[in-house]
């Protein structure tokens, strides 16, 4: 383990924290543009992106720097272990159509 155990903790509650339904709305997004085949596997990496990209700020917040190699594969290993918890969550993201 790279990162240190009270940074851990932080982690998995900043995820917990994420994975409570919130009903997110985001503009539709152009398949064609974005080249995804379902909703849902775009929701996904959404929701996922979203957890690490918190985590990456709070690191930044709390270090003062970007994150090492190491530690930046520690941290996204950790979201990989919630991949389950992510796929069940990311029900709450809405699209809307634009307008």
């Amino acid at each position: 383990m790279v990162l240190d155990k009270e940074f851990h903790v932080k982690i998995t509650s900043l995820i917990d924290e994420c994975l409570i339904p919130h009903g997110i709305q985001t503009h539709e997004c152009n398949k064609e543009f974005w080249n995804y085949r379902s909703d849902d596997d775009f929701k996904f990496g959404h929701k996922a992106g979203v957890i690490l990209g918190i985590i990456l700020g709070y690191y930044i917040a709390k270090y003062g720097k970007v994150p090492s190699g190491e530690d930046l594969s520690e941290m996204t290993k950790m979201v990989e272990l919630r991949r389950d918890e992510i796929k069940k969550s990311f029900a709450d993201i809405h699209f809307f159509y634009k307008v």
